[in-house]
């Protein structure tokens, strides 16, 4: 696995593909993922969030990372999801019109939002 949970990312919820209307109905494949250009964090660590546009934001994309990768130590292989829906107020950065445009091209379906789950006051369920 490309992820590595360090003490800084404690709180972090760790769910890959949270993005995903379903996670089981898309395709994904792995790919290098640069360390290039990302910005070390208080602890030193590099990490590229899960949901960034892969390989980047503009027409050029052909994927989403899947999951959180690693790149202190340099580039690392990562899941890259290249085919599924997606909720876009999930995603760390919203995607640019033309990356947009691209990953539409490729079997790519946006929604606007996920659904909002309501439970009762109470805590039953009807």
């Amino acid at each position: 696995m490309s992820f590595i949970k360090t003490p800084a990312m404690t709180g972090h919820p760790y769910a890959p593909g949270w993005f995903l209307v379903d996670d089981e109905d898309c395709t994904r494949v792995t790919r290098e993922i640069s360390a290039t250009g990302i910005t070390a964090d208080a602890n030193g660590g590099k990490h590229v969030p899960m949901g960034s546009v892969y390989p980047s934001n503009d027409a050029n994309a052909i994927g989403i990372l899947y999951e959180d990768v690693d790149v202190t130590n340099g580039n690392m292989p990562g899941s890259v999801v290249t085919k599924g829906v997606v909720y876009l107020n999930r995603l760390p950065v919203a995607p640019a019109a033309a990356a947009k445009t691209a990953l539409e091209g490729l079997g790519f379906k946006f929604v606007t939002a996920a659904p909002v789950t309501t439970r009762p006051a109470d805590g039953t369920e009807s």
